[in-house]
């Protein structure tokens, strides 16, 4: 290691080390409004979507799969996307069909973005687990516990407890935390507390990123998300599920609303896996709503026996 990079280093780590008065590039600059903390409520708002703001139908987009079924031509294209033709009801049945086949990958044209607030950092952090696959392809065998690699699929922004001072911070009361009064006011007293020794620690001129260990789970956060809609329709599958923890179930049945407005096709049939397969992944877990994939195996085997029972030649109809 050279002298001048261990030079450049140790300044580095001083600066960063520096309190907000000393360093005005590290110093946040963003407070939040208030004296006190405040509870906050999720607001969701969709930011981005193609054609949006223009008058061509945004589901138009996945027309562009015709082009894997006829030999259309650049021009051809273009007409089909700014046209009228083919007409709206058209477009929706042609899209309902991708879906329904299968050609999932045709949704990945279509991409979204979408902003979040008033959700707790505790919840943000399942976002992450779109974003990150823990699987390695090597040769057509999936081998699992491999190096992270990013996902294409997923991108998100999200604000930094770092580079905001959180003094006056929001913060997410949990619906069960009101059915115990005292306990709620004794939660209400903590986020209080924390907000004291924030603002004690930046006088203290102790850095940000160090007064923000003593932020709770349930401080509020705000991000930035774009996605295809192919993995959208995914992330429904998960986190509509009676399974998901609330929070992170109502932040997605809000998107899946709004998105519904927008592209009623693209998103038909969206929802928790039931909704969109007819069928229950969850095994023992199940909630019970729809009938779980190991009993449609059980009675699709049933079915068989019947069958080969009934079989010209088979031991039982020779009984």
């Amino acid at each position: 290691m050279s002298d001048a990079y261990q030079a450049k280093r140790d300044a580095s780590d001083e600066q960063s080390h520096s309190s907000p008065e000393q360093s005005s590039e590290r110093s946040p600059t963003n407070k939040t409004s208030g004296e006190h903390p405040r509870e906050v409520e999720l607001q969701v708002k969709i930011l981005y979507y193609p054609f949006m703001g223009t008058n061509v139908d945004t589901e138009r987009l996945l027309l562009l799969p015709k082009i894997c079924y006829a030999p259309l031509d650049i021009g051809e294209l273009e007409r089909m996307l700014l046209g009228d033709k083919p007409s709206k009801d058209e477009v929706g049945r042609f899209i309902r069909g991708l879906i329904n086949s299968g050609h999932l990958g045709a949704l990945e044209h279509w991409y979204t973005t979408f902003a979040v607030q008033g959700y707790s950092r505790i919840s943000s952090q399942q976002n992450d687990r779109h974003r990150l696959m823990k699987v390695f392809k090597d040769s057509g065998v999936v081998y699992y516990n491999e190096p992270v690699q990013a996902s294409p699929d997923v991108s998100q922004l999200q604000q930094s407890q770092r580079y905001v001072r959180e003094e006056n911070f929001g913060y997410v009361v949990p619906p069960s935390f009101r059915a115990h009064p005292d306990f709620l006011e004794r939660f209400r007293k903590l986020q209080e507390e924390v907000r004291q020794i924030q603002r004690e620690g930046h006088s203290r001129g102790i850095p940000a990123e160090d007064v923000r260990f003593a932020l709770t789970n349930a401080t509020e956060t705000r991000f930035v998300i774009t996605v295809n809609a192919r993995q959208l329709r995914h992330m429904f599958n998960l986190r509509c599920c009676q399974r998901a923890q609330w929070e992170i179930r109502e932040l997605f049945t809000k998107l899946l609303y709004e998105y519904k407005k927008i592209a009623p096709n693209i998103f038909y049939r969206a929802g928790a896996s039931c909704e969109d397969f007819g069928y229950c992944p969850e095994g023992k877990m199940s909630c019970g709503r729809a009938p779980t994939i190991e009993a449609l195996r059980e009675a699709y085997e049933e079915k068989r026996r019947l069958s080969r029972r009934n079989e010209p030649g088979s031991r039982e109809d020779s009984r």
